[in-house]
């Protein structure tokens, strides 16, 4: 195996998506040519966008709960097999200069189904929203292994309830002594079907699932111009519900 202290990983199993990541790493050496990646997959697979093949045996659905603290790197981009690079993934090292671990937010925050079924969830408080552990970039120290442990140990013992990671690495993340940061979302860019399912199931995530807290814009826009016409909170609610992105 070819040896160097970073890369990136990805761990798959089946043929489909071994293909899909093969599509993922051929996107990430168009940009970044000499960035080292490797394969964790349940079948030998040789192909000129990997450079190291490691087998696994996937045992359910998530494998990357039982194989990532494995990486072969001491600092490690990883990447879920729906990804495709748009940009020089390099730079992402660089957050490691002062952080050990750095991911983004999910769209999910705090589920009040996931609440009901998991005691350690349900009592982080809402702010602390869950992550998406689809793409992470972490150093290999005892910190982040400590914290992948306990994802594993919170992982099956919710297991039979929850067979989706997010909710277990929230509680995870929440109990970690890590030091992590929160990654831009144009690191992890989702789709647009994705965030609509949040509104769509609100009997499952609760109604102020992704209510806006805060909005933060001039009401008025030619304020800086001495002009300044609306006079309650509802019309500044107003133009700011119009003027607003979609979070």
């Amino acid at each position: 195996m070819k040896r160097t202290n970073r890369g990136i990983l990805y761990i798959v199993f089946g043929e489909l998506y071994i293909k899909e990541a093969l599509i993922s790493a051929k996107s990430i050496k168009k940009i970044n040519k000499d960035l080292d990646i490797t394969l964790m997959c349940d079948k030998y697979t040789n192909s000129k966008y990997i450079d190291n093949c490691l087998l696994i045996q996937a045992d359910h659905i998530r494998a990357k709960v039982d194989y990532i603290h494995k990486t072969p790197y001491e600092e490690t981009i990883f990447l879920d097999s729906d990804t495709i690079a748009n940009h020089d993934l390099s730079e992402m090292f660089s957050i490691l200069e002062r952080y050990d671990f750095s991911i983004c937010h999910d769209y999910a925050r705090k589920r009040k189904y996931v609440s009901e079924l998991i005691p350690e969830y349900e009592k982080i408080p809402y702010v602390f929203s869950e992550v998406n552990p689809g793409v992470m970039v972490f150093r290999n120290n005892s910190a982040v292994q400590d914290f992948f442990k306990n994802w594993r140990t919170l992982f099956y013992k919710y297991q039979s309830v929850m067979p989706w990671e997010q909710p277990t690495f929230r509680a995870a993340l929440w109990q970690s002594e890590l030091n992590f940061y929160i990654m831009p979302t144009e690191y992890n860019v989702r789709s647009m079907a994705c965030r609509e399912k949040q509104d769509k199931n609100h009997d499952l995530f609760g109604e102020d699932h992704l209510k806006p807290r805060i909005y933060h814009m001039h009401a008025n826009q030619k304020i800086s111009q001495g002009e300044f016409k609306i006079k309650t909170v509802r019309g500044c609610y107003k133009e700011c519900v119009k003027n607003a992105v979609k979070i």
